[in-house]
């Protein structure tokens, strides 16, 4: 084959990716529940510093470093249900489209690209606006001192919505029955977000003799829910937050090392689920 003729293939390949794309981006903003997770994470980043000291009877705006810590542990809540929801929805009983679609002249690995890359799109603007208004309010509401820590918490909360989406679209290519992969979802999200501290909690608290370190540091890489915690925390100059955990963990996340490995680990996290569920999308009878 010339150079040519594989410029050309690789451009269809890039054409056909782009309009799977553009289509999955204009149906998932269409369903409207992304505008209304946009307007939720506006309104909790107004909420939290508006009303941040409302126990105290104080009300008003609050700066960047109230408002990133206590949005951080509700943004690490919903925005992974909210991308294993939209990638369940998008392949798992899809009301008959995926099926058409795949019947058109295109490979199912490009169906499977265009579809991750349309609705990572959707969800990124969506993050984007709730992020961008609440942010900007905010700005101007209490200045911008220490604006720093909730642009890491914004940046992390792309990436892991990213995450999410890569681990649904693989477990829907797995499971295509609808229950059956929003269950799995489901349970990945608790694990993820709940029953994964509790299970590393009783690890810890067993085996006692164990240095803390090899056993709190591999279990933090492992869930990007955590690992996105921390970093967010140390961004924002609150790591005493971690109780005597932090003088571990200041000797890895405070070194350019270090963060350089947990971010790789992140990519790692979207790119291994994507690569296995476009495995398992190619074989499957649709």
């Amino acid at each position: 084959m010339s150079h040519a003729d594989s410029t050309a293939l690789r451009a269809g390949t890039f054409r056909r990716i782009a309009v799977v794309a553009a289509e999955e981006y204009r149906r998932a903003l269409e369903g409207r529940w992304l505008l209304g997770f946009s307007i939720l994470l506006a309104a909790l980043i107004l909420g939290l510093s508006f009303f941040g000291l409302a126990q105290g009877r104080e009300v008003g705006y609050q700066g960047f470093a109230r408002v990133t810590l206590s949005l951080m542990n509700l943004v690490l809540l919903i925005v992974p249900l909210t991308g294993l929801m939209l990638g369940v929805a998008s392949v798992a009983n899809a009301s008959g489209a995926l099926p058409l679609l795949l019947a058109q002249p295109v490979s199912r690995t490009e169906v499977f690209a265009g579809k991750f890359a349309g609705l990572a799109g959707a969800l990124i603007v969506a993050q984007v606006v709730g992020f961008g208004a609440g942010g900007v309010t905010v700005a101007l509401g209490a200045g911008s001192e220490q604006v720093a820590g909730f642009a890491v918490l914004a940046g992390l909360s792309l990436l892991l919505g990213c995450i999410a989406l890569s681990a649904a679209l693989m477990l829907s290519a797995l499971w295509p029955d609808r229950v059956r992969a929003s269950s799995a979802a489901l349970a990945l999200w608790l694990l993820m977000v709940v029953a994964y501290d509790l299970v590393v909690l009783g690890l810890t608290a067993t085996m006692r003799g164990l240095p803390l370190q090899s056993l709190l540091l591999p279990a933090m890489l492992l869930n990007p829910v955590d690992l996105c915690r921390v970093i967010t925390t140390f961004a924002a100059g609150s790591g005493a937050l971690l109780g005597p955990t932090s003088a571990v963990l200041v000797r890895f996340f405070g070194t350019a090392g270090g963060m350089g490995i947990a971010l790789g680990i992140l990519g790692i996290q979207l790119v291994l689920p994507l690569v296995l569920g476009a495995l398992i999308f190619r074989r499957r009878d649709w």
